[in-house]
């Protein structure tokens, strides 16, 4: 594989050549009044290395930025976003030509839910900002999640992250008998540009099958290093504080559900209870109600008069 070397914020990084080009395109037009999306996907799974590849990625779009005198500040740590409620106003806050990358890295149907609304707010925003020039990477598990607008009109090309795996000998009993294991490898990509990733999606919406092999990658599979553009404690503490921000509200949001789904099952008890200590109080009085039903005298005579106790 060939790499291009580049220093970013003092480091030494290395991008896929033929993935450093096709980035040069989105750079040399952007300064005609264009925007563009990124799509990175995980190949349907996560915890395969999309992230680091979008942060390589984010750096070199802001690297070549700088280069050809449009932004010097293009990309950091605050222009990695986790939570696509606050993607959009800050994008509106910082100058033309910045670059975002939105990391969905939640799972399930709560991320469906989020992919959802990020992607309406996006449409939302290009129609209303496009003339800021920005470059937003989208990291998420899934191409096909993505609705035929972001998938197709709005997105550039697509990315997608995948594992290799290969089988090794390996005395894991420590025994000295060798086991055959399956070794799972991270770095590998392949990249679709406009026209192939549209077929792709044009399969998936007419046949609804989810496959990244049915359409040949515009150049040959990808590689990309472990390595962190930006600082690896500083962006793994902001990632588990909005993951821990997503399970607050998710808690929030299944108590507020409960509550009100309890509301109407007890109202309902309540006049039951109330309708039959009232015939009870009619048939045998109050303070022998009260008794039976192990109240005080004065919560039957509420009940009897309909305050509500």
């Amino acid at each position: 594989m060939s790499y291009i070397e580049f220093e970013w914020r003092g480091q030494k990084l290395h991008i896929d050549k033929m993935l450093a080009e096709a980035l040069m395109s989105l750079i040399w037009n952007i300064k005609h009044d264009w925007d563009f999306v990124v799509i990175i996907s995980g190949n349907r799974m996560v915890r395969v290395g999309k992230s680091v590849l979008g942060l390589t990625v984010s750096a070199f779009l802001a690297y070549m930025l700088e280069k050809r005198g449009l932004n010097k500040n293009a990309f950091g740590l605050d222009h990695v976003i986790f939570d696509h409620g606050k993607l959009l106003d800050i994008a509106r806050t910082k100058p033309p030509y910045s670059v975002f990358q939105y990391d969905e890295a939640r799972e399930g149907l709560v991320a469906a839910k989020a992919m959802t609304e990020m992607q309406n707010n996006m449409l939302d925003f290009f129609n209303e900002c496009g003339q800021l020039n920005h470059i937003f990477v989208l990291v998420l598990p899934d191409f096909f999640v993505l609705r035929e607008e972001m998938a197709v009109g709005r997105s550039e090309f697509l990315i997608n992250v995948f594992r290799k795996s290969h089988v090794i000998n390996h005395d894991m009993m420590g025994d000295g008998v060798k086991h055959p294991v399956v070794s799972f490898d991270r770095g590998f990509f392949k990249f679709y540009n406009r026209e192939a990733k549209n077929l792709m999606f044009d399969i998936f919406r007419t046949t609804r099958m989810k496959s990244y092999n049915k359409i040949k990658p515009t150049f040959p599979q990808g590689q990309f290093t472990d390595q962190y553009p930006l600082p690896k404690e500083e962006y793994s503490k902001l990632k588990l504080e909005a993951l821990k921000r997503f399970d607050e509200r998710k808690e929030e949001k299944e108590k507020a559900k409960k509550e009100v789904g309890i509301k109407p099952m007890y109202k309902k008890w309540q006049e039951q209870r109330d309708n039959g200590i009232k015939a009870y109080v009619e048939k045998f009085g109050v303070q022998e109600t009260a008794k039976v039903f192990g109240m005080s005298g004065c919560a039957i005579t509420n009940i009897k008069n309909g305050i509500i106790t």
